[in-house]
């Protein structure tokens, strides 16, 4: 074999080592939507907000969601708690880190704002079947 040839090979190999090491974060980077759980380590930890990270687990069935609005510009943060319509824990939680109950909301929710960013989070009870659905609208534009 020819040094030239060598050469390619060894290049072509680390390049799809690489490949094969970074895909799953790739796959991540350039996701519009993700469903996982907490027990998804690598999806949690990229694309779980710290508000939620912190925030107290109001029931032991609860499920994350991320999803990108408008391309790049703006993305939303999901979790949904299953059996619950108790949103006190969650509410002195957003208290306690510097949210305010806004007096309008754009949707039947109480929607929640901090001095310290721009994110909209919104708490959203349904009653039939009982769940709690908090999102983070996260946009340059609110």
């Amino acid at each position: 074999m020819s040094k030239a040839v060598r050469v390619f090979m060894a290049i072509s190999l680390i390049t799809f080592g690489v490949m094969y090491f970074y895909w799953p974060y790739l796959k991540m980077v350039f996701a519009t939507s993700a469903y996982y759980t907490e027990k998804d380590k690598a999806e949690y930890a990229f694309y779980t907000p710290d508000l939620f990270k912190k925030m107290p687990r109001i029931a032991y069935d609860y499920t994350y969601e991320y999803g990108s609005v408008s391309g790049p510009e703006a993305t939303v943060f999901t979790v949904r708690y299953h059996g619950v319509v108790d949103t006190t824990r969650i509410e002195g939680y957003l208290t306690s880190s510097g949210y305010r109950r806004e007096p309008v909301c754009d949707v039947q929710a109480d929607c929640w704002r901090s001095q310290k960013t721009s994110d909209i989070v919104t708490v959203i009870r349904y009653r039939d079947p009982g769940s709690v659905v908090l999102q983070i609208y996260r946009s340059p534009y609110n």
